[in-house]
């Protein structure tokens, strides 16, 4: 919250802290750093995966015992904080060895004018006096130069495989980082990668007063359609469903199945306006489909999909930005599906299928 000013953010953290300790205090939580950490993000509202899962928990009348709360941590925050020590931890070794190794290829370079200099200058040394005696001596240095500099290079090479490697292991912890924001089945974003990314928006926007827009999209009878033709058909439609969305959306925005057979949209930089079309092409390109089970080519109709299309206000917290979409999708359900509403239309004006 630092976007929001010195003297707002000390007070924002004040207040947080303090609603913290007493959530704490209220369900009896031992004041352990870990468990400070859970509560204070609980009382900030900016977890809403946590706050959900915490208000769930609350009720259900469920205790928030020692276990109770460690598993909670590991949960919410552990994984992230491994992951984020090996990438900064990879990124300090990778750095390191770089300048261990631009270091030793410096050393090379001086030894090799050394060396250079050296066979130079005995080229003529056979004519001075005593220059026969001189030259062996000279000639031995050089050899104890010459395998300072092959063991130099060993170590330049073995220091340039070793930061390979950790760029390799970097690679590796950004692919597992990013399996763990993406949907297993629709191969889009899941709920974790639009927290993420609702995040990062809303503070961008803050900071540059930028636009941003919230697409909320639901599968119109989902659950009928799932009973009647089985869940692998019911698999099969959500992939289309979110392939619609992603190739619709393009790189303008960020697409995630937020959960079931609702899907996500955060488009930055995209005016209300604009927004609505693009969740009105969605919606035809959709309704267009016609669908057929994979396994037999058997004619399963027409899907349809309901949305509801919402604008950042500068400020706000994230669950009202997610309220509002999802109030104006709740609009689209109540007034027949298969339609775009957008938020706070004071005359409920809907884009209806021709």
């Amino acid at each position: 919250m630092a976007y929001l000013g010195d003297k707002k953010d000390v007070e924002f953290i004040r207040v947080t802290s303090d609603k913290a300790l007493d959530f704490m205090s209220l369900y009896n939580v031992l004041p352990s750093p870990s468990n400070y950490k859970i509560w204070y993000d609980y009382a900030s509202e900016e977890n809403m995966s946590l706050n959900q899962t915490i208000n769930d928990m609350i009720r259900k009348r469920k205790s928030f015992s020692a276990i109770v709360c460690k598993n909670l941590y590991e949960r919410f925050f552990e994984n992230d904080q491994q992951q984020n020590a090996v990438a900064t931890a990879g990124e300090s070794i990778q750095s390191e060895l770089v300048k261990i190794a631009k270091t030793v290829s410096d050393i090379n370079k001086g030894s090799e004018k050394y060396s250079s200099t050296i066979n130079s200058s005995l080229l003529g040394i056979d004519k001075l006096p005593g220059g026969t005696e001189l030259k062996s001596i000279i000639s031995v240095l050089l050899s104890e130069t010459n395998d300072v500099m092959n063991s130099h290079n060993s170590a330049q090479l073995k220091l340039k495989e070793s930061a390979k490697t950790v760029q390799k292991l970097q690679t590796t912890l950004e692919s597992v980082r990013q399996e763990s924001l993406t949907d297993v089945l629709t191969n889009i974003g899941n709920r974790k990668a639009f927290e993420e990314n609702l995040k990062r928006n809303t503070v961008d926007s803050l900071n540059d007063n930028t636009d941003l827009c919230m697409i909320i999209g639901d599968i119109d009878h989902f659950k009928i359609f799932n009973d009647t033709w089985g869940h692998h058909v019911g698999d099969q439609v959500l992939k289309a469903v979110a392939h619609s969305i992603k190739t619709r959306v393009g790189d303008v925005g960020t697409t995630a199945r937020y959960g079931g057979e609702e899907f996500v949209i955060l488009l930055p930089h995209i005016n209300l306006e604009k927004a609505q079309k693009i969740a009105e092409k969605i919606r035809l390109s959709i309704a267009e489909r016609s669908m057929k089970r994979k396994s037999t080519g058997e004619s399963i109709g027409k899907i349809t999909c309901s949305f509801g299309v919402a604008k950042y206000r500068q400020g706000e917290h994230q669950t009202d930005f997610l309220e509002r979409a999802d109030s104006a999708l709740y609009m689209s359900k109540s007034k027949g599906r298969n339609q775009v509403t957008l938020e706070d239309d004071a005359s409920h004006k809907v884009i209806k299928i021709a």
